[in-house]
């Protein structure tokens, strides 16, 4: 399920349409299903990322990404400490959203990226995706 939390913020869910004037505006975004949790706030570049990313929930992370990006006028952060699984699907809408905002002169910045996910992004060789830097690696475990 999808919550959109009104707390006075831009945009909503109807994301890309306009909306009245008189409609509540929305500042954080909160995706909870079984398998993914993305939480963004309006004014935050940050987007928070815990759980499995597959095929059947990356169309919701691309949103995520969008929304976090038509917000901010900078780089977009991306935590994904708490990611468990990403499949290609997933990184696709990663590299997909990292080169929309090389085309404007942003960045989609990744933090605390497991050493699985790092090494899957290196193995489809995306790691040279313009507008995408992996800017902290976790270390693995002993």
């Amino acid at each position: 399920m999808t919550v959109w939390r009104i707390t006075g913020g831009e945009g909503g869910p109807e994301f890309g349409i306009s909306r009245p004037e008189h409609a509540p505006r929305y500042d954080l975004v909160e995706l909870d299903t079984a398998l993914l949790r993305i939480t963004a706030g309006i004014g935050s570049p940050w987007l928070r990322v815990s759980g499995d990313v597959d095929v059947s929930n990356a169309p919701e992370l691309a949103r995520a990404l969008e929304a976090v990006e038509a917000r901010i006028t900078g780089d977009v952060h991306m935590d994904v400490a708490r990611v468990d699984f990403i499949d290609v699907a997933g990184l696709r809408s990663i590299t997909q959203a990292a080169r929309g905002l090389d085309e404007r002169g942003r960045m989609l910045v990744l933090h605390s990226v497991s050493p699985h996910i790092d090494k899957l992004v290196r193995l489809i060789g995306w790691e040279t995706t313009p507008g995408l830097l992996v800017h902290c690696k976790t270390r693995p475990s002993s």
